[in-house]
């Protein structure tokens, strides 16, 4: 069984190079996986149904409907790309996980814990508490019934919101990683971050492993999962 985890692509139709590389890291590496992960804010952002019959990301999205037809691709939503619905699951084969952001997995009888990571920081401030409201049930469904234009400008006013914050002030809370591992996982995997890492831990006496992911802002970034064996390859 071999896995592939990758996360924060940010694909945006102002970053034709960044689209381009990761239409080749699919080509190469995607036929050889038996499963795929992506953790979270592939698209800097979705507006929802309405993007799926819009240019943006349309190579994009052929390239994991091809690969969907033959092993299945999990997607756990980010804080950029939040509005996925059914509708997309249906369009391109890949599985949207419900819930907030999270999914679990075994790996050689260890318990995995796969997350985009949002929800590591532990954050109550006034722009997690907006961020909130926006992925909440009742605002989606007003968002998504939007005319095209100001969903666009909407959703551009949330991502220069969300980078107002420096990526490097951006760092999980030690207490919350330990309570995940308290909770029974074994491994947790991470992206939001932007920083590649691997962490041995140990607690109450056992061994632990958290993994984040590194963004796509300079080069490919992904993780490789087989035999029970964790290798970060590329780095942003």
């Amino acid at each position: 069984m071999r896995r592939l985890f990758f996360c924060d692509v940010h694909l945006s139709p102002r970053e034709t190079a960044r689209t381009e590389r990761f239409l080749r890291f699919l080509a190469r590496e995607g036929p050889r996986a038996d499963e795929i992960y992506i953790l979270g804010d592939l698209f800097d952002y979705w507006i929802g149904p309405k993007h799926l019959r819009m240019p943006d990301y349309r190579g994009a999205l052929e390239a994991l409907s091809r690969l969907a037809r033959e092993r299945p691709i999990f997607f756990l939503i980010g804080n950029r790309d939040f509005y996925m619905s059914r509708g997309f699951q249906e369009a391109t084969g890949v599985r949207v996980v419900p819930g907030r952001t999270e999914h679990c997995l075994s790996s050689g009888g260890k318990r995995v814990y796969l997350c985009h990571g949002e929800y590591l920081e532990g954050r109550t401030d006034r722009g997690f508490r907006i961020q909130e409201f926006i992925r909440s049930a009742g605002f989606e469904r007003v968002f998504v019934r939007l005319p095209v234009c100001v969903a666009r400008a909407m959703a551009e006013f949330y991502r220069w919101l969300s980078t107002r914050k420096p990526v490097r002030e951006c760092r999980p809370c030690p207490a919350i990683v330990e309570a995940k591992f308290r909770q029974g996982a074994d491994v947790i995997i991470s992206g939001h971050f932007h920083d590649a890492a691997q962490q041995a831990l140990c607690v109450d006496g056992r061994q632990a492993l958290f993994i984040t992911l590194a963004d796509w802002a300079e080069g490919e970034s992904y993780l490789v999962e087989e035999g029970g064996r964790w290798e970060l390859r590329g780095g942003g």
